[in-house]
């Protein structure tokens, strides 16, 4: 880490300085009006300061261009992704673009970067050109849904201000889509992209068409725009796994065999097949120069088939005898031994189909009279999210030998096993074992309406004033239906079943550690053709399950929220302006299902209203140290809603699994698993402070660093605890609650720069980097159950220290070329309490990404482009300690997919 920071601090000096050296003045930020795009008048079009040498400005450059304009001259500290070029985002999924922010943060799974974070707070708000957008019953649009083709900017916005819309403490992200009056004329442009996965080894395509036009005609100019873009995922991601328990379990005596070992390890191939299409239209009329019309349309579709498969094999068993036992370093946990008579390993195929539609049409008019400005918007979004399951478990024929590893030396680590004289892709040694059966549906229904109104006051120190409101209608509903049976019993194996049988697609391409890796199952097409003669077997009757009353979950929400700001503007023999402004929000939910007791096993009816006002001032400075040099300071307060899945009083009650039949329910692989909400839960509230200090040396030229610091209350985390139950299975329940007080505090800094020096060759002017880096401590009370054992303050889960982005580029206007590598250190993933006497966070160890990019343009308006995405196939990593003293085996090695597209971009 200090050898990078050494050599990226030197390399953007060198950079900065001879850009310096290059240009003598860079274009200077507009100070009587803020240029980046104002979600409040989604009409407003960025204005890009021109360039001031002969720099041919294309596409990195020009997308580099306009994100640090909105930086700059934002009201607010905002930072962005704009497309290079129409459909074109510097990555290929809009969420992996995000990554490439500074201080923002993602997981990465299923073939595609999710689970975004800004500044190490999971609680954001999302926005479709400045207005909600949801999915289902969610309160947020997870951006991968967006393809990179419909996307023209994605803006972070780390510190509010009153006009925006209340969302998260961590901030909010805004997908802004473009629209006629963003070009001068008729434009007709697109992409299509192969794509090739590595890991399931299949081929796809992602692609985009844009058309649109404006005329002067005899009732004002009118504009149309229709963009269509749809993108593929064909993933496989391949885990194996050590189990989390451990025996003897912490604070437990010995057992007989002497040592301590992981109760099992396990295999799971996460694959799917998933396409998220997208069309988004957009009409504009402006009759008269002072007034204009628009209507937005958006349809965002999600499709998924995906087939998860796991194989868990046990060391555990009365008749499990253990030779070869090799032991970790000279202490008393197994490092690897050969396992006879163990319980005979289990599974299941897990077979998904999933759709969601989203719909958002919206209306409204901009006008101007003299001073005043008057901006009204109306938007409806319907949104709806099905899933359909059905899954075969199965159990080994017989218990083979096993020669297991915990932690090999070799490669990546995590546990490998191996069987003795036993073939695990043969059909005939897989027994039925039970047979799932679950049709899942969650709605959301929006009305959002507001108006806005700015004057211009003509005063020095007062330029401006803003005032609005904003109505907010809300409704949410989750329904689940859900049938097992448990089926070992008849006898059955897989060449019995009614289905198609034959070899699974294997992981595991980017190593070679595991020995057993191809497992036979049934094709998904088979499954669906034929789910009645499985539920027949299984004694159910045709077609999907019926919705459990029990497990249905209702919300309303109302709120109404008003804003009045001011900007000012003074000379203290520096240039300062800013402003200061209050946002008042009164918020009514109304919940409604069915609260589970674990213990007693039954359901209670619940109904419960919250009612809130929050107030939220927010204050933003900005002065003008030099020509090119400015200075940020900013308070605001957020607060956050819960999620209405948090909210969800009722609980899905799992299945009881075989090994309480095999081995008896004080097993401790003998659990039913809980999920549930918790209609108790408080908003999250922060207090927030940000210092930030701006350097901008050319067009496409930045340094910039900033310290903040955010004191979050009520934060919301889920944690799992273990119900012990006497003479019954466990109940293993995960739900959410609010920790105590908590902060988020670190600092950034951001170089972005390319060497314009008039003296070098012309190819040699072509090289840029970006580089940023990211410092969160970041720590909150936890759950008043969990207090006790880890009092204080704890990690947030979910947050890295430590995070960077280091980007090399070269453009020229024929040829691009983009690397770059992004890595976030280790982090907590989540609190479980499953074992007797011991609370653990679960961590996933630093992870590094590096993906590559380039293009070509051999004919004006036609470019070829390739990424490779996941250059270094390097697995996500997870561990967890067993006992206090920090003791632990590595619990997860995943590896996700590596990608390869090639395609070609026009525009006419």
């Amino acid at each position: 880490m200090r050898q990078w920071l050494i050599a990226t601090v030197s390399a953007g000096a060198f950079f900065a300085a001879t850009n310096a050296a290059a240009q003598s003045e860079a274009p200077k930020p507009e100070t009587a009006a803020d240029t980046a795009a104002n979600p409040a008048t989604p009409g407003d079009a960025i204005q890009d300061d021109a360039p001031t040498d002969d720099v041919v400005v294309t596409g990195l450059r020009r997308s580099l261009q306009s994100a640090q304009n909105i930086k700059r001259n934002a009201e607010g500290i905002v930072d962005s992704i704009v497309a290079e070029d129409i459909g074109k985002l510097p990555d290929v999924t809009a969420s992996a673009a995000l990554a490439r922010v500074t201080g923002v943060q993602v997981t990465r799974a299923a073939g595609e970067a999710a689970g975004v974070q800004i500044r190490g707070l999971p609680d954001i708000s999302t926005t479709y050109n400045g207005r909600e957008i949801f999915t289902a019953e969610n309160r947020f649009v997870a951006i991968q849904d967006f393809p990179a083709g419909a996307v023209q900017a994605l803006e972070v916005y780390k510190s509010s201000t009153a006009n925006l819309i209340e969302g998260g403490i961590g901030g909010q992200v805004n997908v802004r889509s473009r629209r006629p009056f963003d070009f001068d004329g008729f434009q007709l442009s697109g992409s299509l992209n192969g794509v090739h996965w590595e890991q399931s080894q299949r081929l796809d395509y992602n692609g985009n068409l844009l058309v649109t036009d404006r005329w002067d005609t005899g009732i004002g100019e009118i504009g149309v725009l229709v963009n269509a873009a749809i993108s593929n995922i064909d993933y496989l991601d391949a885990t194996r796994e050590v189990d989390r328990f451990v025996t003897p379990e912490p604070g437990a005596p010995a057992d007989a065999a002497g040592f301590t070992r992981p109760n099992g390890q396990g295999i799971f191939y996460g694959s799917g097949n998933r396409w998220r299409p997208s069309v988004n239209a957009a009409v504009q009329w402006r009759p008269a120069s002072n007034l204009e019309f628009y209507v937005d349309g958006l349809f965002q579709g999600y499709r998924a088939e995906d087939r998860n498969h796991w194989l868990f094999v046990p060391t555990f068993g009365d008749g499990a005898q253990y030779s070869n036992v090799v032991l970790r370093n000279g202490s008393n946990s197994v490092q690897s031994m050969t396992v006879t008579g163990a319980s005979t390993p289990d599974g299941y195929d897990a077979f998904t189909k999933a759709r969601t539609d989203t719909y958002q049409l919206a209306g409204g008019a901009i006008w101007t009279a003299g001073r005043l400005k008057l901006t009204g918007d109306v938007a409806y979004t319907d949104s709806t999210y099905t899933q359909q399951s059905a899954n075969i478990d199965y159990a080994f024929t017989r218990s083979p030998t096993r020669n297991v590893d915990f932690d090999i030396a070799r490669g990546q680590g995590g546990g490998v096993f191996d069987f003795v004289d036993f073939d695990a892709s043969d059909p005939n040694n897989y027994a039925l074992r039970g047979l799932f059966d679950a049709n899942f549906r969650a709605t959301g229904k929006d009305w959002q309406a507001r108006l806005d109104a700015e004057y211009d006051m003509g005063l020095d120190f007062l330029p401006k004033l803003q005032a609005g409101v904003r109505f907010n209608t809300r409704d949410a509903a989750r329904y689940n239906g859900q049938r097992y049976a448990g089926l070992i019993q008849t006898g059955l194996t897989y060449p019995d079943l009614p289905v198609q049988i034959g070899p699974i697609t294997r992981g595991f391409r980017f190593n070679n550690d595991q020995p057993v890796t191809v497992f036979p199952g049934a094709t998904f097409d088979s499954v669906y053709d034929n789910r009645d003669a499985l539920r027949a077997i299984a004694g159910f009757g045709a077609g999907n399950p019926a919705f459990n009353d029990q497990e249905t979950f209702t919300a309303s929400e109302r709120s109404w929220a008003g804003y009045a700001q001011a900007k000012y503007a003074f000379d203290i023999g520096l240039p300062i302006e800013g402003n200061l402004g209050l946002r008042v929000i009164n918020t009514r939910t109304q919940v409604q299902g069915n609260s589970y007791d674990a213990t007693s096993d039954t359901f209670t009816p619940v109904a419960q209203t919250n009612r809130y006002t929050d107030y939220l001032p927010n204050a933003n400075l900005r002065a003008t140290l030099a020509n090119n040099l400015q200075l940020r300071l900013a308070f605001t307060q957020t607060r956050t809603r819960p999620n209405f899945i948090d909210l969800n009083p009722s609980s899905n009650v799992g299945t009881v699994p075989t090994a309480c039949s095999t081995e008896g329910v004080d097993t401790v692989n003998c659990f039913v698993p809980v999920t549930s909400g918790n209609p108790n839960l408080s908003p999250l509230r922060s207090n927030n402070y940000d210092l930030s200090l701006e350097y901008y040396y050319a067009t496409t030229g930045s340094l910039t660093a900033g310290v903040f610091r955010r004191d979050v209350n009520n934060f919301i985390f889920r944690s799992t605890t273990n119900i012990e139950i006497a003479d019954a299975p466990d109940r293993r329940v995960n739900s959410p609650s609010n920790g105590g007080k908590g902060r988020v505090q670190g600092a950034e800094v951001a170089f972005t720069g390319f060497l314009d020096i008039g003296s070098l060759p012309e190819w040699a002017r072509g090289f840029g980097m970006q580089a940023n880096y990211t410092y969160l401590d970041a720590a909150t009370e936890l759950a008043p159950e969990f207090r006790d054992r880890l009092p204080g303050q704890q990690p947030f889960p979910g947050v890295s220290k430590h995070s960077f982005n280091l980007v090399g580029l070269y453009e020229r206007p024929v040829f691009s070329a983009r690397l770059a590598y992004n890595w976030r250190s280790r982090f907590a993933t989540e609190y479980q309490d499953l074992q007797a006497g011991f609370l653990s966070p679960l961590y996933q160890k630093s992870l590094g990404v590096m993906d590559f990019s380039t293009t070509v343009t051999p004919v004006p308006n036609v470019t070829i482009a390739f990424d490779l995405l996941n250059v270094l196939g390097t697995p996500v990593r997870n561990e967890r300690a067993y006992n206090s003293a920090g003791d632990s085996y590595p619990f997860q090695v995943r590896y996700i997919e590596r990608t390869y597209s090639l395609g070609v971009r026009f525009r006419f």
